[in-house]
């Protein structure tokens, strides 16, 4: 049991660090409230850990009341931790809908431990203070199985996310704790499931920081060097490819005539527009200030016209509730491993039909604006 105690004041003291270096370095509000409280609560059950541990080791009548409340508060909190963990995995479009439908058996749960204090459904407190399972002992951890392998659905559909590398990192990072969790079940004196909770919010905020390396923390896309990294994979490889360029054009005046704010809001909303009318198609990348690259792997030219009216399209709608206008310029070219001369000239392709775009787009706002001057 003591070696027990040491490895959970072990894991508190490098959660409470994780805490404050998560609070200053992960750059998406969102996910940084949602993982802090994942650890919180994980640090919680700890702590309860250690009571019912220490609780149990003197034969002492007075404790029994104690060390119900505890258990109730432990198996009541055991499936939140995973629950929070698979929050703030999911994104900001997730349906509020689905999240409430998920956090059902959490509630159901708690209750059942509730009642657990005088039924002993899911843990009993015998009169000498014992510890023993009840009947429905495995129902938290059964839940918490649920919230694990729906991350780990998750993180395996959600295709354009991760490369496949970053997948299998977070889903052996999810792995930990649900392994864990099957052998504290099988074998009844292994104490494991909280500190391999622990371990794994540890390596999911270095798994975090590792992705700064290859996102862009403006826009989430993905940055200049995992752009090159790619174009180097193709150079390498006998894949074919479609690439895409992207320009906004009027990010200057924005910043001009709305202030820099609302110059960082239209390269977010840009490069959410590209990535959502790309997703399952392509991979965005964020190349420059307001410069976006799209690379799709063996499309027809026709889904590549397809995508960009749906690109066309978007941007009609997301503008009529903007005061400064979405304008992106774009081109693209394909490039045939067997008949292009490199990734490299068929990127510069897709360059110069980005730049034809747009002074043909620059010709057309200039009429527009002369004719408005004309009225």
């Amino acid at each position: 049991m003591v070696p027990s105690i040491s490895m959970d004041v072990f894991a508190i003291v490098s959660l409470c660090f994780t805490i404050s270096m998560a609070k200053r370095h992960v750059a998406d509000k969102k996910t940084n409230i949602n993982y802090r409280v994942a650890c919180v609560i994980t640090i919680i059950l700890l702590v309860l850990e250690i009571a019912t541990i220490l609780m149990t080791l003197p034969n002492n009548n007075k404790l029994i009341v104690p060390n119900r409340i505890v258990n109730i508060l432990g198996f009541s909190l055991s499936p939140a931790a995973p629950f929070a963990f698979l929050l703030f995995y999911y994104k900001r479009e997730e349906k509020i809908w689905r999240k409430r439908f998920l956090s059902i058996p959490l509630c159901f749960n708690a209750l059942m431990c509730v009642l657990s204090y005088k039924t002993g459904w899911i843990f009993f407190i015998d009169s000498q203070n014992q510890y023993t399972r009840g009947n429905l002992f495995l129902l938290p951890a059964i839940i918490s199985l649920l919230y694990y392998a729906l991350m780990i659905r998750d993180a395996i559909k959600k295709n354009d996310e991760y490369e496949i590398e970053d997948r299998k990192a977070f889903v052996s990072i999810i792995l930990i704790p649900l392994l864990a969790t099957i052998l504290q079940i099988i074998f009844r004196e292994l104490i494991l499931i909280w500190s391999s909770v622990a371990l794994s919010l540890l390596l999911y905020y270095v798994f975090l920081r590792e992705l700064l390396f290859t996102h862009d923390i403006q826009t989430g896309v993905k940055n200049r060097s995992a752009f090159e990294n790619e174009m180097e994979q193709y150079a390498n490889s006998n894949k074919n490819a479609a690439i895409f360029m992207f320009d906004l054009n009027n990010l200057k005046e924005t910043n001009d005539v709305y202030g820099h704010k609302a110059g960082d809001e239209l390269i977010l909303d840009a490069a959410r527009s590209i990535k959502e009318c790309f997703m399952g198609i392509g991979k965005t990348y964020r190349i420059g200030g307001d410069e976006f690259c799209v690379i799709c792997e063996e499309i027809p030219k026709q889904l590549a016209e397809c995508t960009l009216s749906h690109l066309d399209d978007l941007l009609i709608k997301v503008n009529q509730n903007r005061q400064n206008k979405i304008v992106l310029a774009y081109g693209y070219a394909f490039y045939n491993q067997k008949e292009s001369e490199s990734i490299y000239s068929t990127f510069s392709q897709a360059d110069e039909a980005m730049y034809a775009h747009k002074a043909k787009l620059k010709g057309l706002y200039g009429r527009r604006s002369n004719d408005q001057e004309t009225v």
